[in-house]
């Protein structure tokens, strides 16, 4: 019996974990003949993460803990002798999205049983001389996206294989047919936002755009949901903007799908996006996407089926004073049109406008691409197709 083990922290319920635990079900319903066990990086696990797992691992073991003491970083040796044990009955060890601080994982299971499981690691900065070092000793990347295949390639110098295997919806999200919401006629415009509030997420270009909106007289709301280190100043932007009264925040927001159904179209204009999943989730829900042509999500985005991709030309200063904050934007990013490493740029606030005035202005073209958009998602994005694409991969890999 195959044993697959992940490396892979839990502690908070965000996109990968939510992507860990669908996958991981998934996994062992589709491969009943495969054990999965766990490599816990961290000491504990989000209560929710935890619920939706079950039983599915057969084990889990803490990776820097034994007998109730954490082991010390240094010498690796430690860590590796007590992980050892913990994989001996691993075919391959699967890395979610851990650039760094997992070399004592790689050697006590070997190079040759290790794949790195890409989601947007690869864009951050610091520990590059770690991170160097441990992409030169993985032999193949799985990646959520071409766009995180190529800057593995030219940010990283990365020469082990990939494969791509984008990302997909969440079964939880997925609605039983495909959904076409009407045009909102008799009430405001309902846009939205899904995202964490800092400012790589480029949410201030989204107030500055709602408040050209509404200097043209056109209805609108905007709903948030999400929350970060520029809540406060974002809401002080809303002011300042003579919008707050158009804006709520609502913070986390636990079903997700309720508030896409909600909205009647997502706007997403980060300066930097590995994938993207927020805009599949949207549109699932018959609610298109409006997104910047960054990295990854034109590999999300269909253009014209799902939703709309507007390129970034406003320079990370001009952007700095829109936002009033540019902490936390790497310095490059990925231009998928010419395929090369760029500097960061924000959308335009005014050309997000006018995209969203264009979405709105008939409403049998909306309601056209509300319905494409859905259908799109139900036939191409399906999470059990992404499970076997993956399985697919380390089984190949396994058998080299």
């Amino acid at each position: 019996m195959p044993a697959l083990a992940h490396l892979v922290s839990l502690q908070g319920p965000a996109g990968v974990e939510r992507h860990f635990a669908e996958f991981a079900l998934q996994a062992a319903a589709r491969n009943p003949t495969w054990t999965q066990l766990w490599l816990n990086p961290d000491k504990g696990i989000d209560p929710t993460i935890a619920a939706t797992l079950g039983s599915t691992l057969e084990r889990s073991t803490p990776a820097k803990y034994r007998w109730g003491i954490k082991l010390p970083a240094k010498p690796d040796v430690i860590r590796t002798w007590h992980c050892r044990a913990a994989l001996a009955d691993a075919d391959v060890l699967l890395i979610w999205n851990r650039t760094a601080r997992s070399e004592f994982a790689v050697d006590a299971i070997g190079e040759e049983r290790c794949i790195h499981w890409e989601h947007g690691s690869v864009w951050h900065s610091g520990r590059e001389s770690e991170r160097e070092r441990y992409l030169r000793r993985i032999r193949l990347a799985i990646t959520n996206s071409r766009a995180s295949a190529r800057v593995l390639e030219l940010m990283w110098g990365f020469v082990g294989k990939t494969r791509v295997c984008v990302n997909a919806l969440r079964p939880s999200l997925m609605p039983p047919e495909p959904v076409a919401k009407p045009f909102p006629n008799a009430r405001p415009v309902r846009l939205g936002v899904a995202a964490r509030l800092v400012p790589v997420k480029g949410v201030a270009v989204v107030l500055h755009s709602v408040a050209e909106l509404c200097a043209i007289g056109m209805d609108v709301e905007l709903h948030v949901a999400g929350t970060g280190t520029e809540q406060e100043h974002l809401a002080a932007l809303a002011a300042r903007l003579k919008i707050d009264e158009r804006i709520r925040f609502h913070g986390l927001i636990d079903d997700m799908g309720a508030f896409y159904r909600d909205i009647d179209c997502l706007l997403h204009v980060p300066l930097t996006e590995a994938f993207g999943l927020v805009a599949i989730e949207a549109a699932a829900q018959g609610c298109p996407a409006i997104v910047a042509a960054v990295d990854g999500l034109p590999e999300a985005v269909e253009q014209d089926v799902s939703g709309r991709g507007l390129e970034p030309t406003v320079s990370l200063a001009d952007y700095a004073e829109l936002a009033g904050a540019d902490y936390g934007i790497p310095a490059k990013i990925y231009d998928p049109s010419r395929d090369e490493l760029a500097t960061p740029k924000a959308v335009d606030p005014k050309v997000l406008a006018e995209a969203v005035c264009d979405l709105f202005a008939e409403p049998s073209g909306y309601e056209r691409l509300s319905r494409s958009a859905s259908e799109y998602v139900l036939s191409y994005r399906r999470f059990d197709r992404h499970v076997d694409d993956v399985m697919t991969v380390i089984n190949e890999f396994i058998s080299q």
